[in-house]
């Protein structure tokens, strides 16, 4: 019994989050504004005294690094956007490239991140920067990297971050990782639910599914109906159990699928030194790409709506062998998503705004939409989309075929239902991106510097009394 007990805990402290369900004013009450200085270590709010703590969490994407500082009340437990605050940095919050192009050179890493570690100094009191805790969470990007590659990066990440003279915050190695496509995408979950109230003891809110495209890789995840047969993270937060079935699909991120396209028609041209047509780029779009191994590809774009479906549809391996049914993506074990409104936030937003298919400030849309709209934008001259868009108009045609072929085909989710899939950049005015959730979760797993009052009903012992709870309650 003990070595069983012993395997179960391990499982459980990797994937069980507490929250406390501590209450802390209205639902739609913000602790000031996110631009808000606030000075002392203690603010007054009426007749109270809020001792606040923040926190600086570095996003390591694929293409770049951002910087985002959260402040909360250190004497109540977050469930709800009224309980954290993203602060609003004056300053650089984001460079490129990201921290894997610096495999070649790594001791150049160091300063890019040196801006960004004085810019989000600028937002946290000086008083208190020696307790607020530092993260540097990489993601898909780092994780096409060889190993040694990686750690050679990180060697110099941790130099830079344990040196008092150029960080002002508490750091500890383990702090600067990487972290699986599980994680990141089980945060952006926690962080669209936490910011639609749902982990709020008086909210009726129901959970929603946490859609992500990034650079990269490409994540769902979803609390299903039935049992979960692979890929599942068990979940407990403010007194409620959620079993997540979430999953992340390496090189299917925009840039990377991309390449693969690219690759799958170089491998396919019978002249390769010539030009090759490319159905997913617009008209008058060219461009040179190394594939590696030796291959150069010279694309240029020739707007075939239904040649591009065809071929995004083949990439996607939707006939491979599914060995646990039923199955999404490259034959990959995926639980029916009836009855689940999901939140698609990163690439999906900003492809699905620029081609028109939802609102500026997000909205519902059906797949089938996104489709009719891409296919109208992938008509336009090139021209005229790198006039309004830059260079990042490159990426709309070819994105918005991704994503419905993605939604659709890929995750099985409704094409023509207009109330299941809701694509935002923001809620209530917070970003959407999975590293609020992140934050959320150090906060709990880790208890991070973090005082309890009596008022909240928490004790410091509660966390891990409720981990091993639930730990009993799986061994039964």
């Amino acid at each position: 019994m003990l070595p069983r007990f012993c395997f179960v805990l391990s499982v459980c402290l990797a994937g069980i989050v507490v929250v406390s369900s501590a209450r802390v004013g209205p639902a739609s009450a913000r602790v000031g504004p996110a631009s808000a200085r606030v000075g002392p270590a203690s603010a007054r709010v009426g007749r109270a005294t809020v001792d606040y703590r923040y926190g600086v969490m570095f996003d390591a994407g694929s293409s770049g690094t951002r910087v985002y500082v959260y402040r909360w009340d250190q004497n109540n437990l977050p469930t709800k956007t009224a309980d954290m605050t993203e602060m609003t940095i004056t300053g650089t919050n984001r460079v490129r490239p990201g921290i894997s192009s610096y495999v070649t050179d790594p001791p150049s890493v160091k300063t890019d991140l040196v801006r960004l570690l004085n810019s989000a100094a600028t937002v946290v009191p000086q008083e208190l920067q020696g307790l607020t805790p530092v993260y540097l969470k990489a993601t898909a990007g780092m994780r096409l990297l060889e190993p040694n590659d990686v750690d050679a990066i990180f060697d110099q990440i941790n130099q830079l971050f344990e040196d008092s003279s150029q960080n002002p915050f508490k750091f500890e190695r383990g702090w600067a990782k990487v972290i699986s496509g599980e994680e990141e995408g089980v945060f952006g979950w926690i962080t669209v639910n936490f910011l639609r109230g749902v982990f709020d003891s008086n909210s009726d809110q129901e959970t929603v599914g946490a859609l992500d495209l990034g650079g990269a890789s490409t994540q769902i995840t979803f609390v299903p109906e039935g049992q979960i047969f692979a890929n599942l993270f068990p979940l407990s937060i403010s007194a409620s159990r959620y079993n997540l079935y979430t999953n992340s699909y390496l090189k299917f991120g925009q840039d990377q699928f991309r390449l693969q396209l690219y690759g799958l028609l170089y491998d396919q041209a019978a002249d390769k030194n010539a030009y090759i047509d490319n159905p997913c780029d617009l008209v008058g779009y060219n461009t040179t790409e190394d594939l590696g191994e030796n291959r150069i590809a010279k694309i240029q774009g020739t707007a075939n709506n239904q040649q591009c479906g065809v071929l995004v549809r083949q990439l996607l391996a939707l006939d491979d062998t599914c060995y646990t049914e039923p199955c999404g993506v490259a034959g990959v074990y995926q639980p029916p998503v009836e009855g689940t409104v999901f939140y698609g936030t990163s690439a999906l937003y900003y492809t699905s705004s620029a081609i028109g298919a939802i609102p500026e400030d997000g909205g519902y849309t059906s797949i089938g939409n996104i489709q009719e709209r891409t296919d109208i934008f992938c008509r336009r001259a090139y021209a005229d989309v790198l006039s309004e868009f830059g260079d990042f108009g490159d990426n709309y045609c070819m994105g918005g075929h991704y994503i419905t072929a993605l939604l659709g085909d890929g995750y099985k989710i409704d094409t023509s239902a207009d109330d299941k899939v809701f694509i935002t950049g923001e809620i209530n005015g917070v970003g959407t991106g999975w590293t609020l959730g992140s934050m959320i979760y150090e906060l709990y797993l880790l208890n991070i510097n973090f005082s309890v009052s009596a008022s909240s009903h928490v004790t410091a012992a509660a966390p891990i009394t409720a981990l091993l709870l639930a730990t009993m309650n799986l061994l039964v």
